[in-house]
């Protein structure tokens, strides 16, 4: 992908200075600065659905960068939006970048991960931090393809956007890997603690797929 470098202001009132550097494109305004790459063109007039859980471009800073900008998440491509004139364009990501949603709270991390299809990198969404462990969450949509009609009395199915069952994610000293499923994964994971985390859930109504539960659990995973 070609790299742009984009300078952006969210107070209109400020002076522009804009001009074209080969292929790309520079926006140059006050302070701040935003690394974007070009969009991959997807036409999507035939496609229904949403690839986001937030169409609005909304207020986030983006750690290394100054100022406020205005972004959304793409949970098909898994990329950081910003328009401009029309067109959208890539936040440029790197390692341990944060970009968090100042309205909503909302922080996603782009980082390495252990997933069911091996080691990744992407953004997940930081749920609770903590000296020994910390709990993500990924939101991911798939496309469905479009489905032709079997025959003349079957409808075709058109191409569409699918919200899929959010993942939970636990951070150790050792990397990113898949939340347990349930107290025996859980108790392999800190064998140094079993009794205690036995006890706790015990006592505890906590559902393994529940995202205020995990956070529950993560603090007290924290605390022992």
């Amino acid at each position: 992908m070609k790299k742009i470098l984009l300078h952006t202001i969210l107070f209109v009132s400020l002076p522009i200075y804009s001009q074209q550097i080969g292929n790309g494109m520079s926006i140059i305004t006050a302070k701040q600065r935003l690394d974007l790459s070009k969009g991959n063109d997807v036409d999507e007039k035939n496609i229904e659905g949403s690839p986001y859980f937030t169409t609005t471009f909304l207020p986030a800073t983006v750690t290394g960068y100054e100022g406020m900008f205005l972004l959304r998440y793409n949970a098909y491509k898994d990329e950081m939006e910003f328009q401009s004139e029309g067109k959208i364009l890539f936040v440029i990501k790197s390692d341990s970048m944060e970009v968090n949603f100042t309205n909503s709270k909302k922080n996603y991390k782009y980082t390495l991960y252990n997933s069911d299809k091996g080691n990744v990198k992407g953004f997940l969404v930081k749920l609770s931090t903590g000296e020994k462990v910390s709990l993500f969450k990924r939101e991911k949509v798939k496309l469905i393809p479009k489905v032709e009609p079997a025959n003349s009395y079957a409808s075709e199915v058109p191409a569409h956007y699918e919200f899929q069952k959010e993942t939970f994610y636990i951070k150790k000293m050792d990397g990113i890997v898949t939340f347990p499923k349930n107290k025996k994964e859980l108790v392999k994971m800190f064998p140094d603690k079993e009794s205690q985390i036995v006890d706790f859930l015990k006592n505890n109504s906590i559902s393994f797929s529940k995202e205020s539960d995990l956070v529950t659990l993560v603090t007290f995973l924290n605390s022992i």
